[in-house]
């Protein structure tokens, strides 16, 4: 596991008084992440490597949005506070170790947004041992030349997102513009809370700056929404809506959004399916939408880091229409699936009384 590196600088010689006091007050918190660890409630398995890229994401992307906040209240609102100043002009922010403890980076969404994002770079490591990064940019390239102008604009608005979201493919994007509404609404209040705590600067105005930041937040120039873009146009297009998706051929986001237009599902379920030993809902979800044997069997090989394997006679015994069913539940709104396990929850628990 990632090792924790503990302060002994001179100038901060409380530190071991402070922290341990802090670690008398947790003895239960401890047992708790240990049983954790001793006791998954899935079968799902988070490798350090993943726990390393999902904290390195997280600090990422609260800088950037530290930053931001400092940069419109030096700029646009005339603030003129040292700390906040040198925040703005993209010196070493201090939110992060502020907000980690708490619990205000601990809610259900935010790290159901990690974790996404975090297994989105799994398969994108997955998919460069199987096919070379230059193969794999010309997946987006080729639709430049798509006889329908509209189409080529989609593409280049694409590849344009994908490279200022990300230094490689591979890498997790923490460009601002990829973050749901709901999550830069999320992350952007406590980061202005931690800043105006740490600086000393007038709350007020770090809202002023936070409002103007939400305002101006455009979901559409994030990946996700140009990879859906793309889909619908090609899903439209009398040459390519035949087209079985394939992260070899479309590369992952696009690949991504087209399953998801098919299947009625979500780009986010996908990833989340193929974090699960040997991807069942992956399959449930090929077979649902009546992908030939072979295309499966490739798609899957593809998104695999686990050396497990589909093969054509397993995934043509998976039944059609439970899986369409399955599917179909998937869809529903979240809060109706969470309120029918909770009401079958509670029947079952009225019927062993």
């Amino acid at each position: 596991m990632a090792k924790r590196v503990f302060s002994m600088d001179s100038t901060k010689h409380n530190d071991i008084v402070r922290h341990a006091s802090v670690m008398a007050d947790q003895p239960s918190l401890v047992v708790d992440d240990f049983a954790q660890l001793l006791f998954p409630k899935t079968d799902v398995v988070f490798n350090d490597r993943m726990l390393s890229n999902a904290r390195q994401y997280l600090r990422n992307i609260i800088g950037k949005i530290e930053t931001q906040i400092c940069s419109i209240a030096t700029q646009e609102l005339g603030v003129e506070q040292e700390a906040i100043l040198a925040i703005g002009q993209g010196g070493e922010g201090r939110s992060f170790q502020l907000l980690e403890n708490s619990t205000l980076l601990k809610t259900a969404e935010i790290v159901q947004h990690i974790f996404v994002k975090t297994q989105q770079s799994e398969l994108s490591a997955r998919l460069l041992q199987k096919i070379s990064q230059e193969d794999l940019e010309s997946t987006l390239t080729r639709h430049l030349d798509h006889n329908d102008p509209i189409v080529a604009d989609a593409a280049m608005g694409l590849l344009v997102a994908q490279s200022k979201g990300t230094g490689a493919t591979g890498e997790m994007s923490d460009d601002f513009s990829d973050l749901p509404p709901e999550i830069a609404y999320a992350l952007a209040w406590p980061v202005t809370a931690a800043l105006a705590r740490l600086t000393g600067q007038s709350g007020s105005q770090l809202q002023q700056a936070t409002e103007r930041l939400l305002a101006a937040h455009d979901e559409s120039a994030g990946v996700a929404r140009k990879a859906e873009r793309l889909a619908q146009l090609l899903d439209q297009s009398d040459s390519d809506k035949n087209d079985i998706p394939h992260p070899m051929r479309d590369g992952l986001s696009l690949f991504l959004a087209r399953l998801a237009r098919q299947s009625g599902t979500t780009s986010d379920q996908i990833i989340a399916f193929t974090a699960e030993p040997n991807m069942p809902r992956l399959v449930v979800l090929m077979r649902a939408a009546d992908f030939p044997a072979a295309e499966a069997v490739s798609i899957f090989a593809a998104l695999d880091g686990n050396g497990d394997i589909l093969t054509a006679a397993t995934y043509g015994e998976t039944d059609r229409d439970q899986s369409l069913a399955l599917v179909s539940h998937w869809t529903s709104p979240v809060a109706y699936q969470n309120a029918e396990r909770v009401l079958a929850n509670d029947i079952l628990g009225d019927l062993g009384k």
